[in-house]
């Protein structure tokens, strides 16, 4: 599966600015099972996330800031700021691949020269597409990259994953229908800065033993949105196939609330989050809710952050 720190990488290495690229459910397979989007350009936007970002340890900032620097320096662009529109997609579990979309305008010329010098770089031809190749150095993995149109670039750690992708755009496998409950990822405002959802999820969480509550699910949507510059908010609605199953799922979820509120010595933080998530049920379906205001998430980072300093020294 990709690496938080490849996908990262290759967001900034692209330089989105201006208007919002055309993002839609004709780009996803009509197998695909979930979806993750996250608007960069809503998030830079907004005084809360800019203000949360700004409690971060200013050493740890000092370093990420100096990662950004230097590849802003190779890319020519203003990085952080600069990126529109990030969608991962999958048709079932990690091992099944990761299509990887980032929207945005980049230079293509300049970021296929730095691809054919990176470590065993190749590249072929699929449907007159150019599929890059190539190693990369965080994990020793094969990576695949293709410029699927004008402001969008296509990334995974598997190549069919690619090709199958590029076929969809091309009209050559079907897409999503736009009525798909995972449609909804791409219903995009200034509020939502961060979308996930799933159907079908017993074939994408696999046999663990933590996501057993999941298995019992026909679909997930998660939202997360800011809520003006006081809080950020989550909507998480679970849909089972029966309301008996909807009623299992329930109690499971507020078995694990209780637990964590027992566990408040030992952590304090999701105690404190915990304590503030409410858990319905209506019919088939199960809805938590978790409002975050801006002085709760700034106390709990710093208590995070102080913990963290206390085990380094």
């Amino acid at each position: 599966m990709l690496k938080p720190t490849f996908i990262v990488a290759a967001c900034l290495a692209l330089a989105p600015t201006l208007a919002s690229y055309a993002v839609g459910v004709n780009e996803l397979s009509e197998k695909t099972k979930w979806v993750l989007a996250a608007d960069f350009k809503a998030a830079n936007a907004s005084p809360l996330v800019k203000s949360i970002t700004e409690q971060i340890d200013a050493e740890k900032r000092k370093q990420a800031e100096a990662k950004m620097a230097a590849i802003q320096a190779m890319f020519g662009t203003d990085l952080l700021k600069d990126i529109d529109y990030f969608v991962l997609s999958g048709t079932g579990s990690a091992e099944k691949g990761v299509a990887v979309y980032v929207y945005g305008k980049y230079d293509q010329q300049r970021l296929s020269t730095i691809l054919a010098g990176a470590d065993n770089y190749s590249s072929v031809k699929h449907e007159g597409t150019t599929v890059h190749c190539w190693i990369d150095k965080s994990d020793k993995k094969q990576k695949y990259l293709a410029f699927a149109k004008s402001g969008l670039v296509l990334l995974s750690d598997q190549q069919q994953v690619v090709k199958d992708a590029l076929d969809v755009m091309g009209g050559r496998k079907p897409c999503l229908q736009s009525g798909s409950l995972l449609a909804q990822a791409f219903q995009r405002s200034p509020e939502n800065i961060i979308g996930l959802y799933a159907s079908d999820l017993s074939s994408i969480v696999g046999e663990a033993p933590q996501a057993a509550i999941l298995k019992q699910a026909q679909g997930l949507a998660l939202r997360i949105r800011v809520a003006g510059e006081e809080a950020l908010n989550a909507d998480l609605a679970v849909t089972a196939d029966t309301a008996e199953t909807a009623q299992q799922v329930q109690q499971a979820l507020l078995g694990v609330q209780a637990f964590t509120l027992l566990r408040a010595s030992e952590s304090p933080e999701l105690a404190t989050l915990a304590s503030r998530v409410k858990i319905t049920l209506e019919g088939k379906t199960v809805g938590v809710t978790l409002n975050l205001p801006k002085s709760v998430i700034e106390k709990t980072l710093q208590s995070y952050q102080t913990r963290d300093k206390a085990v380094e020294h």
